[in-house]
Formats: structure tokens, sequence, C-alpha cells
């Protein structure tokens, strides 16, 4: 209770939110575990900073080198929201890593209140501060990372997909950023999709066209950054290539099974001629149907391309996916592609358990 009413006084009489208290919580009690003093102090109902040292004399701030200690943020205000490392000394050697432990382990008590980590500090005590960071991010991969204040302005750890000068620009982060969350709004793990800074083509019917995205089997999307490309066009980029992604998997499942398997009986009514009677739903799926070379008619869950040379029912279904989160739920679709792509998505729920 005592926690409580602390970080209910001293920001405008607004109790601070109830996930970012029980983190500031949960973090500080692990700081104190660590022979620690502890300052917690809430700015705003979302805003909460913790500062930690092994004085209680001189306590460690943000962009002070003399103390040895912590000093953070927990910033549930941010997009997204996030805990931001402000500073952090060690001379004690080991006890830096601790500290981000503790941090952590406390933001793993209220999973997805804070997903992301900023690192705003570089270790004064250690040759290459970038590298430390590096070394202790992959210790907590659940989250994501940035890591900021090096001499390039910018650095990504390993596995962030930094290839050029564009992934340095405030455009491509804030992409990058609403990419993550509107991952995990669809549901997504967002480590499996990532913003490429590279340029790619494909071609099709003749012509070259420039690629938003792709989704492999693997399980994985990337999209192609475009400093144009709205948020409305990133999230139905997006619902286009995760929608790949769960048709993927349900098609393997089917493939694997017998003719006779229960996915095969709750797919039969979607026949080649009935699907091809319907046509796309987009002129981008359209354009699939006439690009059609197969003998007979495209199959479900088939290798369209190697078959036909284009794939009309796997990218019709994803327009489908497109046009939904685009338009809403109401929006005017044809009702058996609209079917057929909710018995994709509860064949998926139901593979994953």
């Amino acid at each position: 209770m005592g926690f409580w009413r602390f970080l209910s006084f001293g920001n405008g009489g607004a109790k601070t939110d109830p996930a970012i208290a029980q983190i500031a919580g949960a973090i500080s009690r692990n700081l104190r575990a660590l022979g620690l003093h502890v300052s917690v102090e809430p700015f705003g109902a979302s805003f909460v900073e913790i500062k930690a040292s092994t004085s209680p004399k001189l306590m460690t701030t943000p962009g002070d080198a003399t103390a040895s200690g912590v000093a953070l943020l927990l910033a549930g205000r941010f997009d997204p929201p996030a805990l931001v490392f402000e500073q952090i000394n060690s001379i004690e050697p080991g006890l830096g890593g601790r500290m981000v432990a503790a941090a952590m382990d406390g933001l793993r008590q209220r999973p997805g209140a804070l997903t992301h980590v900023r690192v705003n500090d570089l270790s004064p005590f250690q040759k290459d501060g970038r590298r430390w960071w590096e070394h202790i991010a992959e210790r907590h991969m659940d989250f994501d990372w940035r890591i900021t204040h090096d001499p390039d302005e910018t650095h990504w750890p390993a596995g962030g997909g930094v290839t050029s000068d564009v992934t340095r620009t405030p455009g491509f982060m804030r992409q990058r950023d609403r990419l993550a969350a509107l991952a995990r709004e669809f549901g997504h793990d967002p480590r499996c999709v990532t913003l490429s800074p590279e340029r790619k083509s494909f071609e099709f019917l003749g012509q070259s066209f420039a690629s938003e995205g792709e989704a492999t089997p693997d399980g994985r999307v990337t999209i192609y950054y475009d400093p144009h490309m709205s948020d409305a066009r990133l999230g139905c980029c997006l619902a286009h290539e995760l929608q790949h992604l769960r048709y993927f998997a349900v098609r393997d499942a089917y493939n694997a099974e017998p003719s006779g398997g229960p996915l095969h009986r709750r797919f039969e009514k979607f026949t080649p001629d009935l699907l091809a009677a319907q046509r796309g739903v987009s002129n981008y799926s359209n354009e699939h149907w006439d690009a059609w070379t197969g003998a007979a008619p495209p199959r479900l869950f088939s290798d369209e391309l190697a078959e036909g040379g284009s794939e009309p029912v796997n990218e019709t279904i994803a327009e489908v996916a497109k046009a939904l989160y685009n338009w809403g739920p109401d929006v005017r679709i044809n009702p058996v592609w609209r079917g057929l792509r909710e018995a994709v998505d509860d064949a998926y729920q139901t593979l994953k358990g």
C-alpha cells in the first residue's frame, strides 16, 4: 500500500497507471535486492523515473557519470511504450548486467505493457559501450531494443536489419516502430516482421513492379521501406502479407494429411470451379486470375505458381484480409471469398492451439 500511495502523489493527484506502478514496484524491489539505494518519482499517470545507486548520498541521474548505479524511465505514453535506460554506471564487475536484469525481470511482471527498451546511454567504464549494450541486449531478446547516443547517432543490435544510412533516419525509425506495433495488434510476433531499407522489384505480366512486401513460408514478413507510405497503407500491406503466412501454414497441414482428413472435409466445398467463377476481389487479385495459364482452374492449397504461373487463390484471400483491415468488417465483399478467408483463419488458430 505504501508504494501505491507514493505513486498517487506528486503528479497532480493523478494515480499512476496500474501496469506502470506494478512494473516500477517490481524493478525497485529487484534493485534494492542488489544492495542499491532506490528513488522512485512519478511524472503524470504514465511516466515513472527510477534512480538507484550504491551510495545514498550520490544518486545516479541522467547524464551523470560519477555515481555508480542506474537511472531509467518507464514511459507508458511513448509510441510504442518503452523502458528507457537514461544512465548506467558500474565500477563493480558484473553490476551493470545485474542492474539491467533487475529492470528486465520487473518488466516481465506485466507482459505487453512496455514492449520496447531504449538505451540513451553508453557506459563510460567500457572501452566500447555500444558492444557492451549489444551483449546485454542479447540476454533479453524478448523485448525490442533500440540503442542510441552512438557516435553515428543510431545503432540497432544484431538482427535489427541495419544495412544502410536510411535506417538512421527518423522516418525509417518511426515506420519501423509502427510496423512492430501493428504486428502486435495483429497478434503476430514483431520479431518476425522486418522493415527493410532495400528496394525490391518483381516481374509480372511482362512488367516490372516495385514490391511493397513479401511473406515466406518460414513465417517471416518483410516490408520494404517507402518514406511516402502512410500508416494506413502500411497496415494494409501487413494485413495482406500476414494472411499469406496463415495460408502457408494451413496449406502445409492440408497437404500433409490424407485426402479424407479433417482439413480436406472442411475445405471441400471450395472447389476450383466455384472459386474460378468468383474471380478476384480487387484489381491486383484479378490480374492474377487473368495471368493464370494452367490447363484447369487453380486448386485451393496447390502450388499455383508451378501449375499456372500466378497465384489467384492465394492472392485473392490476402486481398480480402487487406479489404477487411482497410474498410472494416462491414465492407461489401464476395461472400464466397469472405467465407474462405474465415475458414483459413479458423484452421490456422486451431493449428496454433
